[in-house]
């Protein structure tokens, strides 16, 4: 948590350089910083410049929608369904895989379904998660650290969370009875949307994404 938290304030707070693109990622978000690293890559084999800042999902996606930054990064299509001012970069820069964490050794092969009869702790402005767990009893919370107390509180049954998150892996090592429910309950790939006066990057930074996945 530490380590991306600094780094992101180091990217916020690095000098711009000219027509650097301003893009967003939600914060302390492990598959954001995941999918940042990949955009990053990728903008520099396509030459161009980017920087990011951290915002919650909602106030990112308005302002980028309003043009008041370049881009959001890390949002599915659904996420981006209603803002109109969004083009998508047509190569997905991380797959993120929901998958439920719990105290209970629950059988989730029928993936989102299998959740029904228990109640969830959920992060805040995962449109997907929320869209899948809609008439579920939730807490929706802010970070990841929230969900994971709130799961050991005991005031939930399952925590939502992704497949790879570090996070709780390390927590894991200290918590073998923290169980990682497989499969995951759906994989879904986040993509870059770039306010659409940047249109014209599109296919630059979308050939840009396949060649770094083809290496």
């Amino acid at each position: 948590m530490k380590v991306r938290a600094a780094l992101l304030c180091a990217l916020v707070s690095a000098p711009l350089r000219g027509q650097d693109l301003q893009l967003f990622v939600i914060p302390d978000t492990p598959a954001h910083m995941e999918a940042w690293k990949t955009v990053a890559a990728a903008a520099r084999r396509a030459g161009v410049g980017v920087q990011v800042q951290a915002l919650s999902a909602e106030r990112g996606m308005v302002l980028t929608n309003e043009g008041k930054l370049d881009g959001a990064i890390g949002r599915t299509m659904l996420a981006a369904s209603g803002y109109g001012q969004l083009v998508a970069v047509p190569e997905p820069v991380y797959l993120y895989a929901p998958t439920a964490y719990s105290y209970k050794n629950i059988d989730v092969s029928r993936g989102w379904k299998s959740l029904r009869g228990h109640t969830l702790c959920i992060r805040r402005g995962y449109n997907v998660t929320e869209e899948r767990t809609a008439g579920v009893p939730r807490q929706r919370l802010d970070n990841d650290a929230s969900l994971l107390r709130m799961l050991k509180a005991g005031g939930c049954d399952v925590a939502v969370m992704g497949r790879s998150n570090k996070e709780v892996m390390a927590l894991r090592e200290h918590d073998p009875d923290l169980l990682q429910l497989l499969p995951p309950l759906e994989e879904v790939p986040l993509y870059l949307f770039l306010h659409r006066r940047h249109a014209a990057l599109v296919p630059r930074l979308a050939e840009a994404l396949k060649q770094l996945k083809r290496e």
